[in-house]
């Protein structure tokens, strides 16, 4: 099954949020990549990402610029797991949640 590009990501080399994060070592931040997080979850369950909440996130390892990150979703009962990877590495990983009514 192919993936869906919703759930990949990557920030290009040149984007200006590198400039400053960090200086001879450019990370892709940790915000850049819960936004995209909400912004692909609240898609895939049909939930406006405003109405999603972060419980909880971990970071594992940085993302580089230009690498390709994967989004994995395991949605259960007013809440959804999610799973950050890249070539197989957990990124980060954490839960999303939503009241009855979001």
């Amino acid at each position: 099954m192919a993936e869906s590009p919703q759930l990949l990501f990557a920030v290009p080399a040149d984007h200006p949020v590198l400039r400053g994060h960090f200086p001879g070592r450019p990370i892709v931040p940790g915000v850049m990549l819960l936004e995209w997080v909400l912004e692909a979850a609240g898609r895939q369950l049909a939930r406006a990402p405003a109405s999603l909440r972060i419980r909880e996130a971990k970071f594992f390892v940085p993302l580089a610029p230009a690498q390709r990150a994967q989004l994995l979703l395991e949605p259960a009962d007013r809440r959804c797991g999610f799973l950050i990877r890249h070539a197989g590495v957990a990124i980060a990983r954490g839960l999303l949640e939503w009241d009855a009514n979001g």
